[in-house]
């Protein structure tokens, strides 16, 4: 044989090797994504379980886990919204006071003109502050990060004004029974959790709206090439969001049966937590919203067990402190092992 077929051979052979080593690199970056994703909020469930089950008094009791549900199902669903808006690249940090605001005038809507024009008023509140926010983002490209730190500040001072400082008491005792009412055992808050979040699957997973989401957290440049409105993705994902925040503001309400102007305060820490905890990567991409559902229960059953313990509410600060920069390390690993898997596949 020549020596230059020699030589060919060779090289091809190793050309071959190469690419045979770079696909088992992608596949074990791909593994390791997907097992961060699957035990960074797993793991740590087990664990808060586990120690709330056996170190914690009265943990597993009747009424504290109907707390815990209550508690995790009003912020689960704060959650879906920021995870719709988190894989489109986005944050939204005015969640917070959206929530309060729309909890305010549910209760005083509630007390003026009954409960359905209550739960009516809030929701809308939520969709109205989503909506400005979709704008500002969308077709007046302001930076979502920039845009919700400034209606963050511009909705609390709403809620400041519209109740004067003052709390506002619901004299409606079918509606704050609408938070405490059970059904099979289960709290209402917690069964509207779980039905958000499979409509929520079914959209992302089956409906052309859902791809559309994933397209653009993927990448807007080939959203765009592909003949998709960026826009209106970021427009709707941020109606979302502020949707999502008027319903839980409105439970929330049904729930403390008296608002104030300081309600919510930090949520937005704590969705963000939950999110990027439950797997969704601030980078953008799949949202995952049983995640989201799981690492709200984790973050409720935390709160509760330093409540049982009488533990100082500025530690319960350390601990989401600590939890956020855990979901942030683990968000950093998967995009490292997403950077390994392409770089592996384009080699």
């Amino acid at each position: 044989m020549p020596e230059s077929n020699i030589a060919t051979t060779a090289a091809e052979s190793l050309v071959a090797d190469e690419r045979a080593r770079s696909a088992e690199r992608a596949r074990r970056a791909d593994s390791r994504r997907r097992l961060l994703q699957n035990a960074g909020v797993v793991i740590p469930f087990v664990i808060v379980l586990l120690i709330g089950l056996f170190a914690v008094p009265n943990f597993a009791s009747s009424s504290n886990v109907t707390n815990m549900l209550v508690n995790a199902g009003i912020l689960a669903i704060v959650g879906f919204g920021m995870t719709v808006v988190i894989a489109i690249r986005g944050i939204d940090l005015s969640v917070g006071s959206a929530q309060a605001l729309a909890a305010c005038v549910a209760a005083a809507t509630v007390n003026a003109a009954g409960p359905l024009a209550g739960v009516a008023a809030g929701i809308a509140v939520g969709v109205g502050l989503g909506l400005f926010n979709g704008v500002l983002v969308s077709h007046l490209r302001v930076p979502g990060f920039i845009a919700t730190l400034s209606t963050l500040s511009v909705f609390r001072g709403l809620v400041l004004l519209f109740t004067g400082g003052a709390p506002i008491m619901i004299a409606s005792t079918s509606f704050k029974s609408v938070s405490t009412t059970t059904l099979l055992g289960i709290p209402v808050p917690f069964i509207l959790a779980v039905i958000f979040g499979l409509i929520a699957l079914f959209v992302l997973d089956r409906m052309r709206v859902g791809k559309h989401i994933v397209a653009v957290g993927g990448s807007p440049e080939s959203a765009v090439d592909s003949g998709i409105s960026v826009r209106r993705v970021q427009l709707l994902a941020y109606l979302v969001s502020g949707a999502s925040a008027g319903i839980a503001g409105v439970l929330l309400a049904s729930q403390l049966g008296a608002v104030n102007g300081s309600i919510s305060s930090g949520l937005e820490l704590q969705v963000i937590a939950i999110v990027v905890l439950g797997g969704t990567s601030l980078a953008g991409g799949r949202p995952r919203i049983i995640g989201t559902f799981v690492a709200a229960l984790l973050l409720s059953m935390i709160n509760s067990g330093l409540n049982l313990l009488n533990v100082p509410s500025f530690y319960q600060y350390v601990a989401l402190g600590a939890l956020l920069v855990f979901a942030l390390s683990i968000d950093g690993a998967q995009r490292a092992a997403v950077k390994r898997m392409l770089q592996g596949r384009l080699s």
